[in-house]
């Protein structure tokens, strides 16, 4: 989608699905931390949406307990593009 800014700048949603993808799993904590290093207070908001476009999956509980993630905020997982 052009938003006639041409190629210069990414918007802020491409530049979080690019950390993403280079990230391949993430927490919440660590969305955050984006979001407010690039003054993008919806960062997570956003993760939610990819998720519901199965971009990037939430990480159960369980699962997060079998890789090892630490912390009690949401894990996720980079799928596709």
């Amino acid at each position: 989608m052009d938003d006639g800014q041409g190629d210069l700048f990414l918007s802020k949603e491409k530049q979080l699905l690019n950390w993403c993808k280079q990230k391949r799993i993430f927490s919440k904590a660590e969305v955050i931390f984006f979001g407010t290093k690039n003054y993008y207070l919806r960062a997570d908001r956003t993760v939610r949406d990819f998720v519901r476009r199965g971009i990037v999956r939430k990480i159960s509980k369980e699962e997060c307990i079998r890789r090892n993630l630490k912390g009690k905020m949401a894990w996720y997982e980079f799928v596709s593009t």
